[in-house]
């Protein structure tokens, strides 16, 4: 999976790097605020606004799921609002920096400027530290981070102006330049990242072939991934004492009953070899009357072979048997349905 371990200390990349593009964006907020000798009242505006953005982002699920997540309030610790969440979050906190400026009485144009570049300088981090440390669109990204930062290093050698003219041009460049980049470099990437040779094929990366296995299911039957060609699998890693397993579960099954009849299906293969026992998983299987197939990992081997190192953790395959995305952590419903257009579309 997208993780680093290091004994019992396991980092998922994309929260180390969002990490990495909030201190690179601060730094910049920093310097940028003292260039236009904003002062500390303006830093401490948009840390707030930072704070607002992501207590609305981690809230927002609640105007989507209503009576569902008030049911399992313990889910709000494990999901976000995604990205209909995060369009909210930045109403919010859009509203709160304009009001705060008001207040203020702050240079509009110096107000701007010194929010929107700090906001561009953390993205390019972002997509550089995935160009370096992700699996896909590598070139992509790499390709756009490049022509960011060149971007970014010229914006912030020129002095804050007072007026909207050449925030409206830096601005303007840098949106050009990234739509250029990005759209000439995306196919170079789709072009490198054909299918592999044969017999090279098989892997855990998106683009390789899933490794295959066989596993008894919960009610006795036996099942082989490679039965399930020509549909979308979701194969799921999780267990009974997993707290945001538990919090997955009924959002599993939600997708499930809306999008079987789609040929998608659910592998949920339970870390056997890690539980007290196989009735306490039948018994939360039916706690949360789960209906998807249930897979019993009863030596470990099945974890081992995917490389699972914390849980739950999801693979995502299309009907070839491609790997089409992974995802640590837990999975609502609506991220499933996401991944699972996904791996019906992006085939190279």
């Amino acid at each position: 999976m997208d993780t680093w371990v290091w004994g019992p200390l396991v980092l998922h990349k994309p929260i180390v790097f969002a990490v990495a593009a909030a201190l690179a964006g601060f730094g910049i907020l920093k310097i940028r605020s003292e260039q236009a000798a904003l002062g500390p009242a303006f830093r401490s505006v948009m840390i707030n606004a930072a704070l607002l953005w992501i207590l609305c982002w981690k809230l927002s699920p609640l105007l989507f799921g209503g009576l569902e997540m008030l049911r399992n309030p313990m889910s709000l610790l494990y999901f976000s609002g995604g990205e209909r969440g995060a369009w909210i979050a930045a109403l919010a906190a859009a509203v709160y920096i304009a009001l705060s400026a008001h207040k203020l009485k702050l240079n509009a144009p110096k107000y701007i400027d010194s929010a929107l570049l700090p906001i561009f300088s953390g993205y390019t981090m972002y997509l550089a530290l995935m160009s370096i440390f992700g699996e896909t669109n590598r070139l992509t990204n790499g390709a756009t981070a490049l022509a960011l930062a060149a971007i970014v290093v010229l914006w912030l050698r020129s002095q804050p102006s007072a007026q909207l003219r050449p925030l409206a041009q830096w601005a303007m460049l840098l949106l050009i330049t990234y739509a250029l980049v990005h759209s000439l470099a995306a196919p170079l990437w789709d072009k490198s990242g054909a299918a592999l040779p044969a017999g090279d094929a098989t892997g855990l990366k998106v683009g390789q072939q899933a490794p295959d296995f066989e596993l008894t299911l919960l009610s006795g039957e036996t099942v082989k991934l490679s039965e399930y060609r020509g549909k979308t699998v979701i194969l799921n890693f999780w267990a009974t004492w997993c707290p945001p397993c538990r919090a997955e579960m009924p959002e599993m099954q939600r997708f499930y009953e809306a999008n079987q009849k789609e040929g998608v299906v659910i592998l949920g293969v339970n870390a056997t070899s890690t539980e007290a026992s196989v009735p306490v998983v039948k018994a939360w299987i039916e706690e949360w009357a789960i209906t998807f197939p249930i897979p019993l990992d009863k030596q470990g081997d099945i974890s081992k072979l995917y490389r699972v190192n914390a849980y739950p953790a999801t693979y995502v395959i299309d009907g070839e048997g491609m790997i089409r995305d992974k995802h640590p952590g837990p999975m609502n419903a609506e991220m499933l349905k996401d991944a699972a257009a996904k791996a019906k579309t992006d085939k190279r």
